[in-house]
């Protein structure tokens, strides 16, 4: 690895460190309906606004040993976690693509999926405004890389159908405005907006399988679709 590559490499690594750190304010506000900019971070225990020693990304936590300094009330690790993952994803997709358009785009898109995995994880939330953000960025992806809108739009219907039959097919009535759909049908049309059709059916085949596991694991099946689209999607970067 040269010099510059180690320098795009730390530079991309911080500012997915920092994205997200500010990733984690929607993920704790959006599940409570708060609103994203109209008040500074703050613990959500005692209320104290954080100053900038506490929202250093992954040290602040690792410092005060995943606790608030101010109240003691313990931080979940879940959210350094997405900070880490956040940052070595940034540093992947440099590799991968540079510091581009598609870098600024997949790097977003894909912080969004992962966003809403964790808000299932720790709010058992599933943010359909995050999803749809996903959705525009793997539009406005794959038109800018490809040429093309086509194969967006196709990508799109085909994850509507399929997430359409099964909503119809398992005794729900059809709800036609996709914005009302259970979430894993939401991240069928994700899916097929960001992934090529041959990868789509991967990622379809890969849902289903998870659906055997369903039991006890609610979430499991939008799980596996947000893991293997960033995964996918990362890897499909030239």
């Amino acid at each position: 690895m040269d010099a510059q590559t180690l320098e795009g490499c730390i530079f991309a690594g911080f500012f997915g460190l920092f994205f997200g750190n500010f990733s984690t304010s929607p993920i704790y506000r959006l599940p409570r309906k708060e609103s994203l900019f109209l008040r500074d971070p703050y613990c959500g225990d005692c209320n104290t606004k954080l100053v900038p020693k506490d929202l250093f990304p992954v040290v602040s936590w690792l410092m005060t040993k995943g606790k608030c300094r101010y109240c003691g009330a313990s931080v979940p690790g879940t959210y350094a976690g997405i900070e880490a993952l956040v940052g070595l994803m940034f540093v992947v997709i440099y590799l991968k693509s540079g510091f581009s358009q598609d870098f600024i785009l997949v790097s977003f898109g894909m912080t969004a999926l992962l966003m809403i995995g964790v808000m299932l994880y720790i709010d058992d939330f599933f943010s359909g405004k995050t999803v749809i953000a996903s959705m525009f960025l793997g539009a406005l992806y794959r038109t800018l890389h490809e040429g093309t809108i086509y194969n967006v739009a196709g990508g799109a219907f085909a994850g509507l159908l399929i997430g359409s039959a099964i909503w119809r097919f398992s005794g729900k009535n059809l709800i036609r405005d996709i914005a009302a759909f259970p979430g894993y049908l939401n991240l069928l049309v994700a899916a097929g907006i960001w992934l090529p059709l041959p990868h789509f059916f991967l990622a379809c085949l890969a849902a289903a399988i998870a659906c055997l596991f369903r039991k006890g694991r609610p979430w499991i099946v939008e799980w596996t679709l947000i893991t293997y689209v960033v995964i996918d999607v990362c890897m499909l970067l030239n």
